[in-house]
This record gives C-alpha cells, sequence and structure tokens, in this order.
C-alpha cells in the first residue's frame, strides 16, 4: 500500500512539469497589403518568423500567426474585426492603412507598427520616445528629413533641374503630409515644385499629360500601397515614354521597378527582426505606451545607369559612390 502511494505522488509531481509545456499558443496577428513583403511567403514573413524562433517561439507550438492581407483599403477594418473577434495577444499592422484600421479597431490589443509614417504627425502616437495608448513600433523613414534628402539627391544627379513634380496619393492618410515636406524641401533649394494627387488609376495618365504641359524635368513617386505601387509600371511605361527622370521614394530590393533613374528609401532587411523583437516583449507582458518607437538606421540608394543612358543623364560620380546598388 505504501509503495502504490509513493508511486502515485510521483505521477502527480510529474504533472505540473508536463502541463507547463503543453501551454495555449498565442496568437499574433498580421494585417498587411497583399504585395507587401512582410507576409509569410515573402522575405520579409520569413525572416520575421525566423527572428520569432531565434527567440524561442516555435509556430504552433507556441504562437498562431493569424495573416490577413488587403488589397483594398477600404476591406482593412472588417480584418481587424475578425483578428479582435480571434482574442489576439498581439496585432502587427504594416503600412499606414493597416495601422489606422488597427487604431480604430482596437484600443486594448496592442499594436506593433511596420512602416508608420510620421505616427507624431498623423496622431498615432504622443511621442516617438513615450508613445501612449496601445501602439508602438517602427517608422517607415525620418519624415521631413528622409523627403529633404531624397530632393537632394534629385537636384545632385540633375544640377540642372528646376522644376519637378510629386506625385502622391490623396486617398492615403499621411501622403498630404509628405506632400507638403516635399514642397518645403523644392523650396529651400530653390526647385519649383508641382504637386500631382491621384485618387484612382484614372488620374495617372491625365497627370503626366499635365506634367507635359507644365514642362516638369524630373518625377518624385511616394510609395503607396493601394495606387502608386500596384501601378509602378504604369506609371513608369508613362514617365519613359515622356522621357521624365523619375526618383521612386522606395528601395525594396525584392520588387522591381523598371524604368526609374533613382530609388532611395529605408532599408528594410532588419525591420522583420526589429517586429520580432518588439512582439516578443509584448507577449512578456511589456506595454506599448513604455515602449519607445524605432525609426530606420540604414538608407539604400539605387542607380539606373541604362535609364540614365536613355536620357541622356550624366550621374556624377558623388552619387554612385553612395549606391548600394548600380544597376548597369
Amino acid at each position: 500500500m505504501r509503495r502504490r502511494r509513493f508511486l502515485g505522488g510521483l505521477a502527480a509531481l510529474s504533472l505540473p512539469a508536463f502541463a507547463q509545456t503543453a501551454r495555449t499558443p498565442r496568437r499574433v496577428g498580421l494585417i498587411a497589403f497583399r504585395e507587401t513583403t512582410f507576409k509569410r511567403a515573402r522575405s520579409g514573413g520569413l525572416a520575421f518568423l525566423a527572428a520569432m524562433k531565434d527567440l524561442g517561439y516555435h509556430e504552433g507550438r507556441d504562437f498562431i500567426l493569424d495573416e490577413r492581407l488587403w488589397e483594398r483599403q477600404e476591406d482593412a477594418p472588417a480584418m481587424v474585426r475578425e483578428l479582435v473577434a480571434l482574442k489576439t495577444d498581439v496585432i502587427i499592422a504594416a503600412g499606414p492603412p493597416a495601422i489606422l484600421a488597427a487604431r480604430d479597431g482596437t484600443r486594448q490589443i496592442p499594436i506593433v507598427m511596420m512602416y508608420s509614417a510620421e505616427p507624431v504627425a498623423a496622431g498615432l502616437v504622443k511621442s516617438l520616445s513615450r508613445p501612449g495608448g496601445n501602439l508602438t513600433g517602427l517608422t517607415y523613414d525620418h519624415g521631413f528629413e528622409s523627403s529633404s534628402k531624397s530632393m537632394e539627391l534629385l537636384k545632385e544627379a540633375m544640377p540642372k533641374l528646376q522644376r519637378v513634380a510629386v506625385m502622391w496619393d490623396g486617398t492615403d492618410s499621411v501622403h498630404p503630409i509628405y506632400a507638403r515636406y516635399f514642397a518645403k524641401a523644392a523650396s529651400q533649394i530653390g526647385l519649383a515644385l508641382h504637386s500631382v494627387e491621384l485618387k484612382q488609376p484614372a488620374d495617372i495618365e491625365p497627370a503626366f499629360n499635365r506634367l507635359k504641359k507644365e514642362r516638369i524635368e524630373a518625377l518624385v513617386v511616394l510609395p503607396s500601397g493601394q495606387t502608386t505601387i500596384p501601378n509602378r509600371r504604369t506609371i513608369l511605361a508613362l514617365a519613359a515614354r515622356d522621357r521624365l527622370p523619375t526618383l521612386f521614394n522606395i528601395a525594396d530590393f525584392d520588387r522591381d521597378y523598371p524604368e526609374a533613374l533613382l530609388r532611395y528609401g529605408p532599408n528594410y532587411s532588419n525591420m522583420p527582426r526589429r517586429a520580432a523583437a518588439y512582439v516578443d516583449r509584448i507577449l512578456k507582458g511589456a506595454k506599448p505606451a513604455d515602449i519607445p518607437i524605432e525609426q530606420p538606421d540604414k538608407y539604400d540608394l539605387i542607380v539606373d545607369l541604362a535609364v540614365a543612358r536613355k536620357l541622356g543623364i550624366a550621374i556624377p560620380q558623388s552619387i554612385l559612390l553612395r549606391a548600394a546598388r548600380v544597376i548597369e
């Protein structure tokens, strides 16, 4: 009888240890534009999952990734509601439309922002150092400083440049802010700027017709998940048709931007790993309100010399030496 009680006691002691390893997986929601690289099947998503594994989280055992990818930004709020209904522990929102939908969809679930553009100016957080509320994460760039740098690079590549246009998406909540930044930057370096607002793909060709009449000498295109990125081939084909040198304000190596003279923007390569670090801290109990928002630490410049030759532009050596990649 005493031996049976002893063996029973051993079995009882072993149960809590087993129960601790059989914990319920945490739920990590992801809402993003369908063409983003930050999704399971592409480089950003794979890097995020690898980073989570390095932090000790095994997908399926320790966490479940619930992915929602929108094609039209008006679909994002319903996707957030789905993630909220799943009792998600943390939501990763990639890009301004997803971030706004997540912010409006929940004030309780922690949100890790990816590629947030000017979150303070947009009223998303109180400050970068102490966000307040339930949002934290990573910014897309450095706001006006980044916009000014884009204009300076274009002017350096084309020293005689006088008239430039910036093409932006009127349906994107932060693009009006950036349009003002570019106007200010152009004024500071003595360029006349023409602002081109797009609200739908049908606006693209008429916009180029107006640029031709205005005798615009170069074009800057701001990245937008709903307008300029999905229609990049159309935009750059029209720019090539009109022999209009173009700087696309993004430097994502995973994307193909034919006929762009320059591409300039933040390097995304480390952002998925940083997002995983945010998720890790939140799952361990940290509050988004107290976690500082990070800005990019590296920018890339890509120069297409084939385009430069077609346009008869001699790219200065100073530009080539700073390029992360030169396309011959």
